[in-house]
């Protein structure tokens, strides 16, 4: 068929990031002048910026010229460095020939699907779910399985919808080929307990399934609960940990995630290779982050005293905004653990609104408030807020909330 009759493939429907999708209102707006209260982005940079000793490492590597290639997997030394750093705060010993660098976890979700889904496959999502990764699945023709998170027991996973859930993909066809996790949640901001990672682990066991797991928060705790690492429940089946430098680095530019494939079974074997196939037709991620990377994971003190001040400030901010948000009438929002986010349930029957799309969207126009849909994670009448702004930005948020909720 002539490229003028059909320039786009049927898949191409499924590539929509709804996050983003309020950026033409926000351009108008922007023209007029008017300010606008965003708390859309998870980007922490701009409200806490990047410690200056991974920032110094990178400017020494332009200015040493060190911008080559690198090796395709990773750079011997930042791999070594990730792989002491799981020794070191989970005790896990993961060798680094196990690791994959990748272009931030965006590239390491694709990447991972390629591999492991085509037609006839899929795999299963916590709803709500970060939305790149519905998407990635259905790109590559595959099927989409939804295990509900329990909002009431602070966005648990429930073992026994997982179980159900699984049940009937495999009685109508699905060759399921994994779970993914998402620890510290995003969009809730919530927390697997030890528990609820061990009974995920227990059903990926009796299906057969492989376990990811995006643990991009995994420092980024604010309660005094303990995050555990699905490899210290997984030993012995089969799983991928997904980390990288954007949130607990504060360096979400740098793009720089990683992919660790730590067991010795022959289908995590065939996973690293063909993980190793698609890293090299790629050539490389950046050197200079790489480098910038190494001294990110080998200054513990340094990253300590960040991590305290970014931590500090976002559960402030976290527990202002949830305070805020539950004094609203029709307005729900659960505790925030780990993460930077709050996803509340709103209740459209009290507003002429239709969808939660249409009330964040009158919201932005009206109200000048930047949030995202929670349709936009797979769960309507509801929305996801940061807790990155100061807290005069955030009060502005809820006060545009509280007014439409009013309408």
């Amino acid at each position: 068929m002539p490229f003028s009759n059909n320039t786009l493939t049927g898949r191409m429907e499924h590539a929509y990031y709804p996050i983003r999708e309020l950026f033409p209102v926000a351009e108008e707006i922007k023209k007029t002048g008017a300010e606008i209260y965003n708390a859309s982005i998870g980007d922490p940079v701009p409200y806490l910026g990047t410690a200056k000793y991974v920032t110094k490492a990178y400017c020494k590597a332009l200015k040493e010229g060190k911008v080559s290639y690198s090796r395709s997997p990773g750079d011997f030394e930042f791999l070594d460095e990730i792989a002491k750093r799981y020794k070191r705060m989970y005790n896990l010993d993961i060798e680094s020939s196990k690791i994959f660098v990748t272009q931030g976890l965006s590239e390491a979700v694709t990447f991972l699907t390629e591999s492991l889904i085509d037609k006839g496959k899929g795999a299963v999502l916590f709803n709500p779910y970060y939305p790149t990764y519905a998407p990635t699945i259905k790109l590559f023709g595959g099927t989409v399985v939804l295990s509900s998170l329990n909002e009431e027991n602070g966005w648990a996973p429930s073992k026994d919808d997982l179980e159900e859930k699984i049940r009937k993909a495999k009685s109508d066809g699905v060759d399921l080929r994994f779970i993914l996790i998402i620890n510290p949640n995003n969009p809730t901001g919530s927390m697997c307990s030890r528990k609820d990672l061990q009974d995920v682990v227990e059903v990926a066991k009796n299906n057969d399934l492989l376990i990811i797991s995006d643990e991009i928060y995994d420092q980024i705790i604010l309660v005094k609960e303990k995050m555990t690492c699905i490899g210290e429940v997984a030993k012995g089946v089969p799983h991928v940990i997904m980390n990288g430098l954007s949130k607990n680095w504060a360096g979400t530019g740098f793009r720089v995630g990683w992919v660790a494939i730590p067991e010795d079974d022959e289908a995590s074997g065939n996973l690293r290779e063909g993980l190793g196939n698609l890293v090299t037709m790629r050539l490389s991620a950046s050197t200079p982050a790489q480098i910038a990377g190494i001294e990110a994971l080998r200054n513990v003190k340094a990253h300590n005293r960040f991590l305290k001040y970014m931590v500090k400030n976002i559960r402030e901010r976290a527990e202002f905004m949830q305070k805020r948000l539950n004094e609203i009438q029709g307005v729900s929002c659960q505790k925030v653990k780990g993460a930077f986010y709050l996803f509340p349930r709103i209740d459209l029957s009290r507003t002429n609104f239709k969808n939660d799309k249409d009330f964040c969207t009158e919201l932005l126009r009206r109200e000048h408030v930047w949030v995202t849909r929670g349709s936009g994670f797979g769960l309507d009448s509801h929305l996801r807020s940061t807790a990155l702004p100061p807290v005069e930005i955030l009060e502005k948020v809820a006060q545009g909330i509280e007014n439409l909720m009013r309408c």
